[in-house]
């Protein structure tokens, strides 16, 4: 977003805001919102399902707008902010699981309660206003402001969510990542595990290797990792292996590569869901890390450009003495891993209980039962 653009969105919202604080407010209503997505999905689904149950006669308002980058989305996006920013202004509780502009532009009523759930677990990377290299304006004055609860997976990411977000760390309380409810629920694991297999019976009776890495690059420049050969890690492992891969959610699936792979997730599939069926995952600096460590299966970390990344955008988690994960930097050392099974999950408890203590498969009723009560 350009300073200019900032300025002029602000301007509009903040005038919107201000009549919208004449409407009548509505006390039981809460509204989930993500500019990731156009479905709720993540924390936000899970969040929604422990209302439902728990507090039904609370009112779910929906605001799924994924931004985007070009003229039209823009517009478009701004339009859809004008709603945004009324229902801010007349309800009780905004739950939000990025940055959303109309929250940022000016200070909300002390009526509403404004809660930050973030998409990611964990303090892998730094982000938000904490990175290495400082935020560009508008960005480095507006992002990320006026949040009253930041609700984050374990103690270790208090301190790192405190700075990303710009909250104070008594208002960031570890009570776990709702998505992760789903990860420690046995039986439903094993209904999305066969579900997953129906839908994709190649893959039936194979050990299944997920690649699911994460972006390089931050806004319009985000790019793929291009740090795996799928098709020379497929040529050599067994038949009996099956190779997928999973897209990161803010890039354009269609520049991945995809030759090599037994399968392609769709881009819309969700990441918990396909660990229901992966025996071992690939990644690199992806704060899947955490969830996947819930279930103690192999890890294998392709960071061939570590020390890249430790430069910019920085990382909360030392890998070289505080990872969990076999750590190669190719993809013969990926083969080798998996091949030889040079996997040691010794260090799994200890970095759970660090990250993800408060992750029991209980975080979305104990959000709804702590923070939304009567």
């Amino acid at each position: 977003m350009s300073r200019l653009e900032f300025a002029i969105a602000s301007a509009i919202l903040r005038l919107v805001g201000m009549l919208a604080s004449l409407l009548p407010f509505r006390s039981d209503r809460v509204v989930l919102a993500t500019a990731r997505v156009a479905a709720l999905e993540g924390n936000l689904l899970h969040i929604e399902r422990a209302i439902h149950a728990l507090r039904p006669d609370l009112r779910v308002s929906l605001l799924l707008e994924p931004y985007g980058y070009g003229l039209a989305a823009k517009l478009a996006y701004a339009l859809r902010l004008v709603r945004g920013t009324v229902l801010l202004r007349t309800s009780r509780y905004v739950i939000v699981d990025n940055a959303y502009l109309p929250i940022h532009v000016a200070p909300h009523s002390r009526r509403t309660t404004v809660i930050q759930v973030w998409h990611a677990a964990g303090a892998l990377k730094r982000f938000g206003a904490d990175t290495v290299q400082p935020l560009a304006e508008p960005e480095a004055t507006f992002l990320h402001r006026y949040y009253d609860i930041v609700v984050t997976s374990g103690d270790a990411s208090r301190e790192p969510w405190s700075a990303a977000l710009r909250t104070p760390v008594v208002q960031v309380l570890a009570l776990g990542t709702p998505r992760t409810d789903a990860l420690l629920d046995g039986a439903a694991m094993t209904a999305v595990r066969d579900a997953l297999l129906t839908a994709y019976p190649n893959l039936a009776g194979r050990r299944v290797v997920l690649y699911a890495p994460t972006f390089r690059g931050r806004g319009r420049d985000k790019r793929v990792a291009g740090s795996l050969d799928a098709r020379a890690l497929r040529e050599a492992l067994p038949d009996d292996y099956a190779l997928v891969l999973k897209t990161h959610p803010n890039l354009d699936a269609r520049d991945e590569s995809t030759i090599g792979y037994d399968l392609v997730a769709e881009p819309t599939s969700q990441l918990n869901d396909l660990f229901a069926m992966a025996d071992i995952l690939i990644t690199d600096y992806s704060s899947s890390i955490f969830e996947w460590a819930l279930l103690r299966r192999p890890l294998v970390l392709l960071v061939d450009d570590l020390e890249a990344y430790e430069r910019d955008p920085g990382l909360y988690v030392d890998y070289r003495r505080e990872m969990i994960g076999t750590q190669v930097s190719d993809t013969v050392g990926v083969a080798t891993a998996i091949l030889e099974d040079d996997f040691d999950l010794a260090g799994y408890d200890a970095f759970i209980e660090r990250h993800l203590g408060p992750c029991d498969g209980g975080a979305s009723r104990r959000f709804v039962e702590r923070l939304l009560s009567a």
